[in-house]
């Protein structure tokens, strides 16, 4: 594992060597054609776990792109892993004879990196298309994928942030361990979970990229109550903040949260409401990714409350506090 680990840190040209600097999604392979199968469009399936969730026929690139292949062909095979019909859902290709694509209609393939290459080839009418064979776990499709988005900037920042809370909830990875696995530094996978904890609404304009609304608005916007963050965004859009404008937005909304809660909280919490005691509380926001309340009186019992906004936050809290408890 720790080989397969290794290689997956070197990204995509790990699987399919070639140029580095050349971004677009038609960069021919280098792979020997010894590797390399021809199979039908339909016997191949998206990555369930693949991190980027919006993907629209409409899209110009998408239909560029689509215009290449039907033009040149698809330069770039797909890498899939043969489908399993077991409970895993996964299977290594080795021993596998090319040929037996199809059982009954079913699907046979996975693929594991380039389903926007996959959705523009059948836009572009193919019923074949050259594919690399590998074997690959469900938490090695995950990284491979978001490895491939990340260096192709196919992501917007919410699924970004959903693919390392995916790999640190599910899989049990540290953040440094996403870090390196997509050769990031530790601070840019941390601020990129905070965005998690924005309101719905929030981050819906962050990933349908309404205009004006920028990641560096929606980071500014973290750590106030949703309803709050809601109301910011407006002002954002419509006044057209630059996101130094509402870096100060948001902080004149914090200190009037603070002021607000201080106005509401007992005598003695209010006198025990340090510096240290922030800190803590941000500390926890951070590692769990909700809202946290945190109050404590003089002799040091107090109350910590976390917060969810749906059934997925809740589930990631119980992962987080009980079953690894377990």
């Amino acid at each position: 594992m720790a080989k397969q680990k290794s290689i997956l840190g070197r990204g995509l040209n790990a699987l399919i060597p070639g140029n580095p600097e050349t971004p677009a999604a038609q960069q021919p392979s280098r792979i020997s054609d010894d590797n390399i199968l021809q199979i039908p469009l339909d016997s191949i399936i998206p990555n369930p776990r693949q991190p980027r969730r919006a993907f629209h026929e409409d899209d110009p690139r998408l239909r560029e792109l689509s215009v290449s292949i039907k033009q040149h062909g698809l330069l770039q095979p797909l890498v899939v892993t043969r489908l399993d019909s077991g409970p895993n859902g996964w299977l290594s290709a080795t021993g596998s004879e090319p040929g037996a694509e199809q059982q009954n209609g079913v699907a046979q393939y996975q693929i594991i990196a380039g389903e926007r290459r996959w959705r523009a080839s059948r836009l572009a009418g193919l019923t074949r298309v050259p594919v690399v064979l590998k074997e690959a776990t469900p938490q090695e499709m995950l990284e491979l994928a978001l490895i491939e988005n990340i260096q192709r900037a196919d992501l917007n920042p919410i699924e970004e942030a959903l693919a390392y809370s995916a790999l640190i909830e599910e899989y049990g990875m540290t953040q440094e361990a996403v870090a390196r696995q997509v050769s990031k530094d530790r601070s840019t996978i941390t601020n990129s979970l905070r965005l998690l904890q924005l309101a719905p609404k929030v981050r819906e304009a962050l990933i349908n990229s309404l205009e004006n609304f920028t990641e560096g608005h929606a980071r500014a916007l973290v750590g106030i109550r949703e309803e709050d963050q809601v109301i910011a965004l407006g002002k954002i859009v419509t006044l057209k903040l630059n996101v130094r404008q509402t870096e100060e937005l948001a902080a004149r909304i914090k200190s009037a949260e603070r002021a607000d809660a201080s106005q509401n909280a007992p005598i003695a919490q209010k006198q025990q409401r340090t510096p240290d005691l922030d800190d803590l509380e941000t500390q926890f926001r951070t590692s769990l990714m909700v809202k946290v309340d945190l109050r404590r009186n003089r002799k040091g019992k107090g109350t910590l409350v976390l917060h969810f906004n749906n059934e997925d936050e809740l589930e990631r809290l119980y992962t987080r506090l009980v079953r690894q408890a377990d």
